[in-house]
């Protein structure tokens, strides 16, 4: 009876600890590294935790709130830094965050100085003094493996296949559904023909993020509003070649946001379309990207590094990235084609700029000024056709509020050799003082220019 008693409670006790396996067990906890020397934990009524820091600098408390997305996982409330306390390959382990999500720092923690050093080895964790000893003995290795690959720590993927391949692009040759993706459909080998889609899952919400939203390329316009894309960079893999005779593209255009999207921790894009008629790349950008891969893309089977960039990063900046084969043996011409057909039809989708108002005499004062102002700018070769009034007269002060002049713009339709497109002024009637402005204007800026098809400009 006893010997039964004995194993129903170890049956209970073994039970009890399956039951509670996402509660972190109270307690004092020993910890790798030397910046945190002990850490004790302490559950509390509501599911969160209170946990006390011993460190060099002394003692800090903080409360840790469970995360309901990741089991056995708890994370710092209203810290500056973001730590997080959650189970890896079965150890419990202390995690602080940088941007993205970022694992900056990795420390395990054990009940036990005997277990600690165990679970070290485990993780592969080393003293700090082995550290500073291989620096000591001059052991160097090549950048890529000092810096070794990022690790993060994802609090919302999408399905288990973002949590895998967080941190990269992957390619697929149909248009995929982010958290139901069709593996059947993952590509890294391609030829001219082919459609091409790209999914960079991120570890983070693009709003959340200082890189990410550096990755949006915000702009925000005259009007206050908010503008955000997705651009790619294409470089050749030719070991032959120059980095700049590898480029195929530096940035590229692929898709506009919308504030929506920056909730998202992935973007979906459109790289290549097989057609016209089911494309989804953004209009401008597809066609200056596939006119580039027709012109530098030479007839043989290449290796292509696709990046998402803003323009100004160097490669080893560029944190999310894949490859693909491209094979381009026949069929550059149609890429070249197919640019020419896209540009077209923008072309002859956009509107002349709209007038606020008509008057012949202002209109034809506009004209005048810049004609002077393309004399004096070297603007040679252009045929100016029209004015139109764009934004009627405001009163311009300066920062003390002290009225500088009457402003007024007007966007000036033209043809040259290139084609044909509108470009905006800016004219002001300085002011005299006493109510009184210059009966003349004169340019005062210069703005966007934008592209039309040529029977738009007559």
């Amino acid at each position: 009876m006893n010997r039964f008693k004995s194993i129903l409670i170890v049956i209970l006790i073994l039970f009890s600890v399956k039951i509670s396996a996402q509660k972190i067990p109270d307690g004092l906890y020993f910890v790798s590294g030397n910046e945190i020397n002990q850490i004790t934990v302490l559950n509390r009524r509501d599911g969160s935790i209170k946990a006390t820091f011993d460190t060099y600098r002394g003692t800090s408390e903080m409360a840790f709130s469970l995360l309901k997305s990741v089991p056995d996982s708890y994370e710092s409330v209203d810290t500056k830094e973001s730590y997080i306390l959650t189970k890896k390959n079965n150890l419990l382990t202390l995690l602080i965050l940088g941007d993205m999500n970022l694992v900056v720092k990795k420390e395990v923690m054990a009940i036990s100085k005997k277990e600690l050093k165990a679970a070290k080895k485990q993780l592969g964790i080393k003293s700090e003094l082995s550290k500073e000893l291989g620096s000591l003995w001059g052991k160097k290795k090549k950048k890529e493996e000092e810096k070794g690959p990022l690790e993060y720590f994802v609090k919302d993927a999408t399905s288990d296949f973002h949590q895998k391949n967080v941190g990269k692009i992957v390619f697929f040759s149909k248009e995929p559904t982010v958290g139901k993706e069709d593996i059947s459909t993952i590509k890294t080998d391609f030829k001219i023909g082919d459609e091409i889609w790209g999914v960079a899952y991120f570890p983070a919400k693009i709003k959340d993020s200082y890189y990410l939203r550096r990755l949006s390329n915000r702009f925000q316009d005259n009007f206050g509003r908010n503008h955000y894309w997705i651009t790619i960079g294409m470089d050749k893999m030719e070991k032959d070649l120059l980095p700049k005779e590898n480029e195929v593209v530096n940035q590229c255009t692929v898709k506009r946001l919308k504030k929506a999207d920056l909730e998202k921790n992935y973007a979906v894009f459109q790289i290549v379309p097989s057609s016209i008629a089911n494309m989804k790349i953004d209009k401008d950008g597809a066609s200056f990207l596939l006119g580039r891969m027709g012109e530098r893309l030479d007839p043989y089977k290449h290796g292509l590094r696709i990046s998402l960039t803003d323009g100004k990063m160097d490669q080893e900046d560029e944190l999310y990235f894949g490859t693909i084969t491209y094979d381009t043996t026949e069929g550059t011409e149609d890429l070249i084609m197919m640019a020419k057909e896209i540009e077209e039809g923008a072309l002859k989708g956009k509107r002349a700029p709209t007038a606020v108002k008509h008057n012949a005499d202002l209109e034809a004062e506009m004209m005048q000024q810049i004609e002077l102002w393309a004399n004096t700018k070297d603007w040679p070769g252009v045929k100016f056709h029209k004015v139109i009034i764009t934004l009627d007269w405001q009163i311009l002060r300066d920062d003390y509020g002290n009225i500088t002049g009457n402003y007024v713009e007007g966007d000036v339709l033209y043809s040259d050799d290139e084609g044909c497109g509108y470009r905006n002024f800016g004219f002001l009637k300085p002011y005299l003082g006493n109510g009184q402005y210059d009966e003349n204007i004169r340019q005062h800026t210069i703005g966007h220019r934008g592209e039309l098809s040529c029977d738009k400009v007559k």
